[in-house]
């Protein structure tokens, strides 16, 4: 299975997204491998480097593919490939997308960030892409109530679909990432609530 991680900018939380997606299955078991697709900071392949300096359990595989079409041939060797796409995806993005059976599209609260999300999931729909397999994640996001209503209201008219769980923005999960673990491997209970959720309602929408 292929999950691809989609967004047409940066530092809206991919890699975030696919280290917990990486972890979190390899836990249940699954042999899963991230495909680095960012090209000039390839920053999953940095963090991969850190985990095994630190021994972490369980390892994760991660590579750094020059093309696409290369990621997602070798994603037969695994049970789930998890696609960390570049910023500003276009023709990539679409290639990504037929391939999987799960599209994830980070953003934040903004206008700034719902928009060309929005944008990019109509692009994708248009080549072809069931809307049914397109889901919006509010990712490194904090806001209030009213806020959080706001923008899942706006998706919701724009006709996306989006998790109830949100990836908070905590400088433990930041720590985390610099020690080479995904989120959920931050050992504090209050991180706990809201990120096993998330990786929950991410397996459970990939397997149903």
């Amino acid at each position: 299975m292929i999950i691809s991680l989609i967004s047409q900018k940066g530092g809206v939380g991919k890699s975030a997204l696919s280290r917990l997606i990486a972890v979190e299955f390899a836990k249940g078991g699954w042999s899963v491998k991230i495909g680095d697709l960012d090209k000039l900071q390839g920053s999953t392949t940095k963090w991969k480097t850190r985990r095994d300096q630190n021994s972490i359990e369980p390892e994760i595989a991660v590579e750094k593919y020059a093309t696409v079409e290369r990621a997602i041939r070798d994603s037969a060797n695994f049970d789930l490939m998890v696609l960390d796409g570049p910023a500003f995806a276009e023709s990539g993005g679409k290639t990504m997308a037929k391939a999987s059976d799960l599209v994830i599209m980070p953003s934040g609260y903004a206008l700034d960030d719902l928009d060309p999300q929005i944008e990019t999931a109509y692009d994708l729909e248009q080549a072809g892409i069931d809307p049914e397999k397109i889901l919006f994640i509010f990712c490194r996001a904090e806001g209030s109530k009213s806020e959080d209503k706001a923008a899942r209201d706006y998706l919701r008219r724009a006709r996306m679909s989006v998790l109830k769980p949100v990836f908070p923005e905590r400088a433990s999960i930041r720590q985390a990432h610099n020690e080479g673990r995904a989120a959920s491997e931050v050992p504090f209970p209050s991180i706990q609530e809201r990120i096993l959720p998330l990786s929950q309602a991410i397996a459970d929408k990939l397997k149903g």
